[in-house]
């Protein structure tokens, strides 16, 4: 993995968990709406995670799929899938202006990509959008493993704000 790559990916994690950690304590989390589907391939498997209806339905407190958005500042957005017990247990996208990323946690192992992230505000309001990324290429980065993003597609509202 080239110096630039792991530079980008050493700058972007940490907002993302300090917003997280932020809004948490703050009391300011409310229930966002996630729906989307993500698919990456590794070895040539197919790994999926669908919040329902082929990425239609939002996921809530009963399904074994979790979803989170949190708007960090304007233009920053981070959506954040999970799936406990799958190959591909977790999943997320981080739009950031300087470093757009990708981070998908396979079989444990944590797999991190500089990404273009395209996201589509609805309305005017930065709390919803529309969020794609993919194809693109995550690094495991101990080893230098790939596996690939295909596609990532999510429709987020109430996201939460960490400013």
């Amino acid at each position: 993995m080239s110096e630039t790559t792991a530079g980008v990916l050493g700058r972007a994690l940490p907002p993302l968990f300090w917003a997280f950690i932020s809004a948490w304590g703050s009391g300011c989390i409310a229930d966002p709406e996630v729906a989307g589907k993500v698919t990456v391939s590794r070895d040539g498997e197919e790994l999926v995670i669908d919040t329902g209806g082929n990425g239609t339905k939002a996921v809530d407190v009963s399904d074994d799929v979790s979803g989170m958005c949190i708007v960090r500042k304007q233009g920053e957005l981070s959506v954040t899938v999970a799936k406990d017990g799958e190959a591909l247990s977790f999943f997320d996208v981080m739009h950031q202006a300087d470093s757009p990323h990708a981070s998908a946690r396979i079989d444990g192992e944590l797999y991190q990509g500089a990404c273009e992230i395209i996201v589509q505000e609805q309305q005017g309001d930065p709390y919803e959008a529309d969020v794609a990324a993919g194809p693109c290429d995550l690094v495991r980065l101990f080893d230098g493993a790939k596996a690939r993003l295909e596609t990532a597609v999510f429709h987020v509202s109430d996201c939460s704000g960490a400013e």
